[in-house]
């Protein structure tokens, strides 16, 4: 429903104003329409960014290379594998603004490239603006409909998978200590899903920092809390890896004497008990070492 409103009034606006074309609009309105409000409202303000930067970029490049077509293509591809490269070391809706910006540089040069020739550097700028226009009244009229349909969740969301992360971690890490390094195998598939579990906080903390506008502020500190839960888990893998050794050594000591044992000292029992009384004790000694390696 949301996304059948965002898309129908980005629509209407686009051809209120009567725009060159009002698809790119609808298509904008889709694209930024999310289950949840934080996740919208971020992934907007980043695909607003994104295209303002691509579409500045454009104009950069037709006003360089004006009448060099090889030069401007060249330029764009250095623009797009930049662009590549920063969508590779970002993460969540920066990476997707960094994306954006390198395929609308790329779409407004498309129209600004005829089949032969340089560039037409005279509609460079109205065509930026055009496009640019078109994805932001799509980014505002999607964010409109959704702010007044969903009041967002994200922070209450957030804190309950940080507590219940947290506890767990703690449960998890006192049941180590106590087992001593038992069932390390079982404690490390333990370990691999809270570390799934951490890695997803990072697109709700995206989400809540877009619903709040006081959680924007102490975004570093939610940084130092996810990075306080690897580092936490990190600690008991150290842990247990230490305490592997000491449950072996406990248990070899538990370990009843084997059988070779218990022939090597009935010997030495009876060599010392013929000496000393002058009788042997075979029997004895024989039934007590079949007793214990029974036992």
């Amino acid at each position: 429903m949301c996304l059948w409103a965002s898309v129908s009034l980005a629509l209407y606006v686009a051809f209120w104003l009567e725009l060159d074309n009002p698809v790119w609009a609808g298509t904008s309105a889709a694209i930024v329409c999310q289950p949840h409000l934080g996740a919208s409202l971020r992934k907007g303000w980043y695909r607003m960014i994104g295209t303002l930067v691509g579409a500045v970029m454009s104009v950069v490049l037709a006003a360089c290379f004006p009448q060099d077509r090889v030069l401007f293509l060249g330029a764009l591809a250095l623009w797009g594998g930049m662009s590549a490269l920063a969508a590779t070391l970002l993460r969540n809706f920066a990476a997707y603004a960094a994306a954006l910006a390198g395929y609308t540089a790329a779409i407004v040069a498309g129209d600004l490239l005829g089949a032969t020739g340089g560039v037409n550097a005279d509609a460079a700028f109205l065509l930026a603006v055009s496009r640019g226009s078109e994805i932001i009244i799509g980014i505002v009229c999607a964010g409109t409909v959704l702010a007044a349909t969903d009041f967002g969740d994200a922070p209450r969301r957030l804190a309950a998978l940080f507590a219940t992360i947290a506890s767990e971690i703690t449960s998890r890490f006192s049941g180590t200590l106590r087992l001593a390094g038992a069932n390390f195998e079982d404690t490390q598939r333990i370990r691999w899903e809270l570390v799934r579990r951490v890695i997803a906080l990072d697109p709700v903390v995206d989400e809540a920092i877009g619903e709040s506008s006081q959680l924007r502020y102490h975004s570093p500190v939610l940084q130092r809390a996810v990075d306080g839960l690897f580092t936490v888990l990190v600690g008991w893998r150290a842990v247990a890896n230490h305490l592997v050794p000491l449950s072996g050594s406990r248990r070899a000591e538990q370990r009843p004497p084997s059988s070779k044992a218990c022939r090597r000292s009935c010997n030495r029992l009876r060599s010392t008990t013929s000496r000393r009384a002058g009788r042997p004790t075979r029997s004895v000694c024989t039934a007590s070492a079949w007793r214990r390696s029974r036992g």
